[in-house]
């Protein structure tokens, strides 16, 4: 495995990869790595005979990676074709391995900070998957509240154990606020929408004539069509631009009701506040990096909703 923790095709279980070129017709060819994201395994575009191409993503069954990926496989095969996503092809398991198969997403990946006709693009993404996905046109997927079970307790157990270290000036003058707002969360954080629940720049893809489309649907859950949204401004560094500002101007923001985004956000702050300190996977060292960023950006958005 390369230091990257990403692997070459040829490194895929045989049986597996002569299941795949069954399912396609043809042998793989040429494999280009694709870069981004957090996983490991196999990601990458395969071409084969004739020219024909494929994105392709692969992971052992036994990695902390593998749930989203079979999530993935139910929500991809499940989409309505006017949702702006690459058709999925297949998915199969073989030699204990996980593998999926699309076509091929157009376009590229924003610029990060984001460019301001790359997020325009991506906003009028959100809006156009507000209006497909709600309600949700598949069932049985965790809430939000489920997906991020057992990761928003953070403010309560500082105030309860009085631990203030690491914290700002801002967040140990109103952490009785904080842990207030946290411990109703869930409750307040609920909704009938499909939500990808990770639309970070490197999961989206933009042609050059402003379509963007949406990859990556391991992490969806049900929730309010307004929190996609939310995740799209904290998790990608958006330079000068204010998330308060883009939220507000947003249909979606405009409909949401305040005391709803607060709950979103403080739990947000409190999960990244948790995680920022701790150290990135092997694959994934920067991933810290992006905690911590995440973490400021959601405080400095509290910090302009609270004044």
């Amino acid at each position: 495995m390369r230091e990257s923790g990403r692997r070459a095709w040829h490194e895929l279980p045989g049986p597996l990869a002569e299941e795949v070129e069954g399912r396609l017709g043809s042998a793989v060819r040429r494999f280009e790595e694709r870069r981004g994201g957090f996983s490991y395994g196999v990601l990458g575009v395969a071409t084969l005979d004739g020219g024909e191409r494929v994105f392709v993503k692969a992971v052992p069954a036994d990695s902390d990676h593998v749930a989203d990926y079979r999530s993935e496989a139910i929500v991809a095969a499940a989409l309505p074709a006017g949702v702006p996503a690459p058709r999925f092809r297949f998915s199969c398991e073989a030699d204990g391995w996980v593998l999926l198969c699309f076509d091929v997403a157009p376009g590229s990946l924003p610029h990060e900070p984001w460019r301001p006709e790359e997020l325009a693009a991506a906003l009028r993404l959100v809006t156009l998957c507000a209006r497909e996905l709600t309600p949700s046109p598949i069932g049985g997927l965790p809430t939000v509240a489920d997906r991020m079970a057992g990761r928003c307790e953070t403010w309560q157990a500082r105030e309860r154990d009085g631990a203030t270290g690491g914290l700002g000036t801002w967040e140990r003058a109103r952490l009785g606020r904080l842990a207030e707002v946290e411990r109703d969360w869930a409750s307040l954080v609920v909704g009938d929408s499909l939500l990808h629940f990770d639309p970070r720049f490197d999961n989206l893809l933009i042609t050059p004539h402003g379509r963007a489309s949406l990859v990556d649907w391991g992490r969806s859950c049900i929730g309010p069509a307004w929190a996609d949204l939310v995740c799209l401004l904290l998790e990608s560094d958006l330079g000068d631009a204010d998330p308060e500002e883009l939220f507000a101007a947003h249909p979606l923001g405009r409909a949401a009701e305040p005391e709803r985004v607060d709950a979103l956000l403080v739990a947000f702050a409190g999960y990244w506040t948790r995680t920022a300190g701790l150290p990135g996977p092997p694959h994934a060292p920067h991933l810290r990096v992006r905690r911590g960023r995440s973490r400021q950006a959601t405080i400095d958005w509290l910090r302009r909703r609270w004044r």
